[in-house]
């Protein structure tokens, strides 16, 4: 493989033919929140995903309880990056995402 680009993808866009996508990181359009008190607070619809080909792929899930409602946790989930694409795949930043960062890969034989 030897490097073509990088790109920043938000449109749907797919794979061109002798290409591989490595996906880097999501650029998220929600931030998530939590404070330095003894409350937490979180972000309500920070969760996000991005479509590949077509489905749906949640990229990050957010949880939280305010410590005041006595449970006082906070969870996130966050996808294991790189995901590789070969070409012909479709990608799309979808909700929560302003847009997925991606390095292109021209494929040598």
């Amino acid at each position: 493989m030897q490097f073509n680009q990088v790109k920043l993808v938000s449109t749907v866009e797919t794979v061109p033919a002798g290409k591989v996508w490595k996906i880097e990181s999501i650029i998220y359009s929600t931030p998530i929140v939590a404070n330095g008190n003894a409350t937490i607070t979180f972000s309500v619809g920070a969760d996000a995903s991005i479509l590949i080909n077509g489905a749906s792929i949640v990229t990050r899930s957010s949880r939280g309880v305010n410590s005041s409602q006595g449970g006082g946790y906070y969870a996130v989930w966050d996808i294991a990056l790189p995901v590789w694409l070969p070409a012909g795949s479709t990608l799309l930043s979808s909700t929560g995402v302003n847009s997925i960062s991606i390095i292109e890969f021209n494929i040598i034989p």
